[in-house]
């Protein structure tokens, strides 16, 4: 049975939720098989994000998708952040909508409306210059009462979670407790409600910078790399393909077809 948001609230402080990212068919159905507890994903705009969220969806129906609102679009007003909402929503099979950055006011007019939200702390990757660079956030005492005080903002406009990314732990320790509402950790420690790692750390499909705090359990990349190159040699040598995947005529529909052809042109 699908779970709700509810489920997930009423999980704080019992279990540990799960979350990882998907962005095709056959990522977010190995998720579902597994258990994960919700499926995050997003693309470049609106437009794209339909797609990827058609396909995400169809691998993963019984599984909660957080979809994150496309920045350019959803930021721009309380209107159009209200429009996508319900797209996403109640049109195109979103759960929860995931945004980075978004300003308080915005997240109190989508929680007015009772759509469930989940807000970004810490480090966000796209206010990246702002920090100076990727860096912990909250490793000083003004610092992370700053991140504290980002937390209760968002709780007070109605967010039901948080991600909160390279946290320190007793920071994000001390959050978790004071707050009803969920935290997500993303490189901030394992005392979070939850544990964000992206499925391309996961997979070993990452061919950028694999971040300290992901952990890798499969290498996809390099057992699909292995795979073509077998497979290239096989079939420059003309060991593939082989009997067992050629298909043949009878022999006397081949010899059928053989006369028939001597009444063609070439």
């Amino acid at each position: 049975m699908k779970q709700t948001v509810r489920d997930l609230l009423d999980a704080k402080g019992k279990r540990k939720l799960v979350l990882t990212t998907a962005y095709d068919t056959w990522t977010a159905r190995a998720a579902e098989e597994a258990g994960v507890d919700m499926v995050i994903t997003s693309a470049r705009n609106f437009e794209h994000l339909k797609g990827v969220l058609e396909q995400v969806r169809l691998g993963a129906p019984n599984t909660l998708i957080g979809a994150g609102l496309p920045l350019v679009e959803a930021y721009s007003s309380e209107t159009e952040a209200l429009r996508l909402a319900g797209e996403l929503c109640r049109n195109l099979g979103a759960d929860i909508l995931y945004a980075s950055g978004m300003i308080v006011e915005r997240f109190a007019s989508l929680g007015r409306q009772r759509f469930p939200c989940v807000g970004h702390v810490g480090y966000l990757p796209n206010q990246n210059h702002w920090f100076g660079g990727l860096r912990a956030v909250g490793k000083t005492a003004d610092e992370a009462l700053q991140v504290y005080d980002n937390v209760a903002a968002l709780a007070a406009a109605g967010v039901i979670g948080v991600e909160m990314e390279l946290v320190p732990r007793q920071v994000a320790a001390e959050i978790t407790k004071r707050f009803k509402i969920l935290t997500f950790s993303m490189g901030s420690g394992p005392d979070c409600d939850g544990q964000i790692v992206f499925t391309a750390d996961l997979l070993g499909t990452n061919l950028g910078h694999y971040p300290r705090h992901s952990k890798t359990y499969v290498n996809l990349f390099d057992q699909a790399r292995d795979a073509l190159t077998t497979f290239r040699e096989e079939v420059v040598s003309g060991a593939y393909p082989d009997a067992g995947h050629t298909v043949n005529m009878k022999p006397e529909e081949l010899e059928q077809f053989m006369g028939a052809l001597e009444s063609r042109p070439a």
